[in-house]
């Protein structure tokens, strides 16, 4: 188990760490976007199009579902720390 500043610390690094590999957070989860609305195009109709906070959301939503599996698994918990500081930001 880790303790919540240790998951904080773990996720500002992780985050930091992302940033430096795949660039800021919003132009990423804007990629992200564009790419899933090509995916999805005809499934969602014209007036539903997903956002670059979608995206952010959806992998929140992700890592919730893997910690249902495994609650205690510290790398989901971790990067859910990290997508909600993200999303806080671009939101």
């Amino acid at each position: 188990m880790m303790d919540r500043i240790k998951l904080l610390d773990a996720a500002k690094t992780a985050v930091l760490d992302r940033e430096n590999s795949y660039g800021s957070p919003q132009a990423n989860f804007d990629r992200a976007a564009k790419i899933w609305n090509v995916i999805l195009e005809g499934k969602l109709g014209d007036e539903h199009e997903i956002s670059g906070v979608d995206v952010g959301m959806m992998m929140c939503a992700l890592k919730l579902s893997r910690l249902i599996e495994n609650p205690g698994h510290p790398d989901s918990a971790v990067d859910l720390a990290g997508y909600a500081a993200i999303l806080a930001e671009i939101a």
